[in-house]
């Protein structure tokens, strides 16, 4: 059987396809652009949530010390997924690499890792990196238990966190291309199934076009569903403890509908439970930072957050939220959450976000600021402790009562 790929020895790091030098340090990233170095000023708020801790893919962290090991995982797996195919389509997938060499360097921002690869090493990277991964979520989808990856669970959610990282992708077109050369049967479920399958987006996106990587297809689920942009402006919106207590305003959690649909109605704002732990954390800040560097017309997910930070201003509205099923708290105290949310919109200039929520918002202040309303709730704020008050009164009138007509009894029995 022959090898992915032959190594060149003799290869010279100035061979590659595309020249650096074509590609000055200030110069705009190609229109294919779409896997990025993350801005420091989001790094500084969490690095550790942008960086591969078990395995690199793709070039940006080749080469690292502390992710060596996998490196041989990755041989192992291109091994055994030579075993499912031909020589001849070995040779169909060094062909593909040879001729999109080009359009896969065009999908990084930034080519200086351009300088430690020679063209047969970068092609050697790439084709190792896709073939792992597409034997891995074969596996998965062949349930196989027992392979070293899968059975210990800790380990697949660690790599699972990686594959998402962005700065951590290869293009979603090489996984599709390779996998259909490889598996023409009409019987076998498509890349994207087992791409979904494994890194447990439930989402039916069957119908979704132009997917960049993994981090891409974690946001398209996510914002498959969501308010359309209004168009309107705001500013702020009050907080959850304020439009509860100053009018009434009801938190209920919506079970039916995904993430980002938020509905306001008759003093109802209904709006689907958010887990908020340390791994769905990381996994938030991704498709943030994705949405900054590649859709900030479109950051819709950061709009939500955006929003729930308006809601949350102190521990007491993560309290309200959670007592209405609105957060799923695991991160233990409710000022951990409010921070959190906080620090994730540290540094996504919100003016720019997409007004996709502002008439929830708009709508929301509206109730608040309504007289009437603030009225009504105050009125029957106090009805009602009134209303303890009285049945309290009422309570030990009657317990007063029995207690005189016992003692009655005994002194003067009835003959």
């Amino acid at each position: 059987m022959v090898p992915l790929i032959e190594i060149n020895g003799n290869d010279q790091k100035n061979d590659l396809a595309i020249d650096i030098r074509e590609y000055p340090a200030d110069s705009e990233p190609a229109p294919e652009c779409c896997i990025y170095k993350i801005p420091e000023r989001f790094r500084e708020a969490m690095t550790n949530a942008y960086t591969p801790q078990l395995i690199s893919i793709g070039p940006l962290h080749h080469g690292k010390e502390s992710l060596a090991k996998m490196e041989w995982q990755k041989l192992s797996y291109g091994e055994k997924f030579c075993e499912r195919i031909s020589d001849e389509t070995i040779g169909e997938f060094q062909s593909y690499i040879e001729k999109n060499l080009a359009r896969i360097v065009r999908c990084y921002d930034e080519l200086v890792f351009l300088t430690k690869f020679t063209t047969s090493k970068f092609k050697w990277m790439i084709l190792y990196d896709a073939v792992f991964i597409i034997e891995l979520f074969l596996r998965h989808s062949e349930k196989k238990a027992s392979d070293f990856l899968l059975k210990r669970e800790w380990f697949r959610l660690d790599l699972r966190r990686d594959f998402l990282l962005l700065e951590n992708q290869l293009p979603f077109f090489v996984f599709e291309d390779l996998y259909n050369i490889a598996f023409v049967s009409p019987h076998k479920p498509s890349f994207l199934q087992i791409a979904c399958s494994y890194l447990d987006i439930n989402e039916d996106l069957s119908d979704q076009k132009g997917i960049k990587h993994f981090t891409d297809l974690a946001r398209c689920a996510l914002v498959k569903t969501r308010p359309q942009n209004s168009g309107e402006k705001i500013n702020k919106v009050y907080s959850a403890t304020m439009l509860h207590e100053g009018a009434g305003v009801r938190f209920k959690a919506d079970v039916k509908n995904p993430l980002l649909n938020v509905q306001f109605e008759k003093g109802n704002l209904r709006m689907p439970t958010l887990y908020l732990g340390f791994r769905i954390e990381a996994a938030i800040r991704k498709v943030m930072i994705l949405e900054q560097c590649h859709y900030p017309k479109e950051a819709y997910f950061c709009s939500y957050i955006h929003f729930l930070d308006s809601l949350i201003d102190t521990d007491k509205d993560v309290d309200l939220l959670v007592k209405n099923g609105i957060i799923d708290n695991g991160m233990g105290s409710s000022a951990a959450v409010a921070d959190k949310i906080k620090t994730m919109m540290v540094g996504i200039p919100r003016a720019q976000l997409p007004t996709c929520y502002a008439q929830v918002g708009n709508s929301l202040n509206k109730y608040y600021d309504n007289f009437w309303n603030r009225l009504r709730h105050a009125y029957f704020k106090i009805l009602w402790r009134g209303s303890g008050t009285v049945a309290a009164f009422v309570v030990l009138l009657l317990t007063v009562a029995q207690t005189v007509l016992a003692i009655l009894d005994r002194v003067m029995p009835t003959k």
